[in-house]
């Protein structure tokens, strides 16, 4: 396989005069690059790979029963992939596919917990796609998608009702709901605490509902989290109806607050439970959708930018290169001029630098203008 060209300028030729170092300056300058010598290559493995897809089917054999549940949990696993990238206003536009033309897509299944009786067949599918196969034919049908999975959200749904508001207590039925929502395999991932003592040592409605800074960041830092989602549910009695005003806050470090404003109707026939357990349903898939819609890959929009990394040894350049493989935007990176300090850095890339930010971001890269090239590093610097 022939890789592709690498131009390193060496600042510092006389820190680098051995042999050994000039070697090692070498391979790292191609290995740098060799990963993006395809777009395909780049953040796509868990993004293209469904899993726990059920299967159970009856058949006149456990062998029959078995090809139905393989092919109907690959059809199954193809409509949760394209849950998961697909903005919903595009998907109504794609056709059911027919079976070859799935299976042209499908790059391999995993079975566990595969069960069997004499007509019967129960298993538990992963179901991997090809992403070159996926990405080429939502293109030619037209459907922009997205890939970027974001890093974890933390939700603290504090529930208010007859001048109390509730974050931990057992009764707080917003927490409840949000608990109890079946699980989401979409880009974003929600994270709701469980109350459990250190939860409540650690913040309380008050603070939250406050947005004390440190006590949510405290929270957010423990479960891996890096943005908090405040979401308060307000209950108001009008005209003999309960009316369930929901406030959502996403509380962004570095970044600007977001808040939306919704309210949600219960009458005698909608408990004030299911108004909640809706409520929570739609604020989720409304924060996935808007992720996709922030996120879709532009593949018209093909843009370039040198960024310089400060470096403190080869480790980190070896690290910045597999955070950069991992970014789905990124189409190609070269190293450019290397020191022993810092590696200026040619990044091709799909969308606009706002896209790329963000997409940075969920690798723990921060990306800044600076007065001749952007700033490229880790966002915990």
């Amino acid at each position: 396989m022939t890789l592709p060209r690498c131009y390193v300028k060496i600042l510092d030729p006389m820190s680098f005069a051995t042999s050994a170092l000039r070697g090692i300056i070498t391979v790292l300058g191609i290995a740098f690059v060799a990963v993006y010598a395809g777009f395909a290559a780049a953040q796509t493995g868990s993004v293209y790979a469904v899993g726990s897809v059920a299967v159970d089917e009856t058949a006149e054999s456990a062998a029959t029963a078995r090809d139905i549940a393989l092919k109907k949990g690959q059809v199954l696993a193809y409509q949760r992939l394209l849950d998961r990238i697909v903005p919903a206003n595009d998907r109504s536009k794609l056709s059911p596919l027919p079976e070859a033309q799935l299976l042209q897509l499908v790059s391999g299944i995993e079975v566990t917990k595969e069960k069997t009786s004499s007509v019967r067949y129960l298993a538990k599918l992963v179901v991997r796609f090809n992403p070159s196969a996926v990405r080429s034919y939502l293109r030619n049908a037209g459907i922009q998608f997205a890939e970027t999975e974001s890093k974890p959200l933390i939700v603290l749904p504090v529930f208010r009702s007859q001048a109390t508001q509730q974050l931990w207590d057992a009764s707080n039925l917003w927490l409840r709901v949000w608990r109890e929502l079946p699980l989401s395999d979409g880009l974003i991932n929600l994270i709701v605490p469980e109350g459990a003592t250190a939860d409540i040592a650690e913040i309380s409605a008050e603070q939250a509902v406050e947005g004390n800074d440190e006590r949510i960041k405290s929270i957010s830092q423990r479960y891996g989290a890096a943005v908090a989602l405040l979401t308060i549910a307000t209950v108001k009695q009008s005209h003999g109806e309960k009316i369930v005003e929901v406030s959502t806050s996403r509380l962004d470090p570095g970044g600007a607050d977001q808040t939306s404003v919704q309210s949600f109707v219960s009458n005698k026939e909608i408990s004030l439970q299911e108004v909640l357990a809706g409520a929570a349903a739609n604020l989720r898939r409304e924060i996935e959708e808007n992720w996709k819609l922030d996120n879709l890959i532009r593949f018209d929009d093909r843009r370039e930018l040198l960024a310089e990394a400060s470096l403190r040894g080869l480790p980190e350049l070896i690290s910045l290169q597999k955070k950069l493989e991992e970014v789905s935007l990124i189409k190609k990176a070269e190293l450019v001029r290397l020191s022993l300090s810092a590696a200026l850095i040619r990044l091709r890339y799909l969308g606009s630098p706002e896209q790329l930010k963000l997409a940075l971001a969920q690798h723990d890269m921060a990306l800044t203008q600076g007065s001749v090239y952007w700033k490229l590093q880790a966002s915990n610097q």
